[in-house]
């Protein structure tokens, strides 16, 4: 069996199992995007500026259970714009609280503020939440910081936002807290492995278009198809 037989195998097990997961906790569930534009379900804002991680809470009044995917940014008039950190499937006529990150240093979140579905974020940022660790707050506000600095190009501004109220809360001092975002510049260099130059220019919502993951589809099936000389 040579290298690319190896190479389809592990791939197809990749695909089988990632697909089997994804169809477990998606099942007869809806996008949130979809189910927001059916007038089905209701995102408020539930915690105050500073706060990290964000907590929102879905209401689902639909008839079809949700799947809220990590990635997926929500988007508010009046309060902090947000980025889903987790995978949650919220059941129909149900309620979930579900955390997520804050996309613009320079607002605020105001409770209670209703907060609008729209694209997902760069695969950028869905690879810092990801590896992102929920339940450790230092790792939390380190991820935090690291997508401020990206969504912002590393212009953050200290003395406006959600970044100032994250300044008072912490009693930090501004030479501890120019440490903390040099500190999390260096992981966010690391993490996504580019230089200090190419953070202006990496984009921070997804460009993915339907037509492109079908493509990618089927250039796999024609690789399949030339690897094992079918048809």
């Amino acid at each position: 069996m040579n290298f690319r037989v190896i190479l389809l195998v592990i791939l197809v097990l990749i695909f089988t199992f990632s697909g089997i997961y994804l169809s477990m906790l998606s099942f007869d569930a809806t996008s949130l995007k979809n189910s927001y534009g059916k007038g089905e379900v209701e995102i408020i804002q539930n915690t105050t500026a500073g706060t990290i991680p964000h907590v929102i809470l879905i209401k689902n009044d639909g008839k079809q259970p949700i799947m809220v995917e990590s990635g997926q940014i929500l988007v508010s008039n009046s309060s902090q714009d947000l980025v889903v950190a987790e995978d949650i499937r919220v059941n129909q006529n149900s309620s979930s609280y579900i955390r997520a990150y804050c996309f613009e240093p320079n607002q605020t979140a105001t409770p209670g503020s209703k907060l609008t579905p729209t694209d997902k974020a760069s695969s950028d940022v869905q690879q810092l939440i990801k590896n992102s660790n929920l339940a450790d707050q230092q790792n939390t506000t380190s991820t935090q910081l690291q997508i401020w600095i990206l969504v912002s190009g590393d212009n953050v501004d200290l003395n406006s936002g959600e970044a100032s109220v994250l300044l008072k809360n912490q009693n930090n001092n501004s030479t501890e807290i120019v440490n903390q975002f040099n500190e999390a510049k260096n992981n966010l260099l690391k993490n996504l492995n580019i230089t200090e130059d190419q953070i202006k220019n990496i984009k921070t919502e997804s460009t993915i278009s339907s037509s492109d993951i079908v493509g990618w589809i089927n250039e796999f099936i024609n690789w399949i198809k030339t690897s094992f000389n079918i048809g």
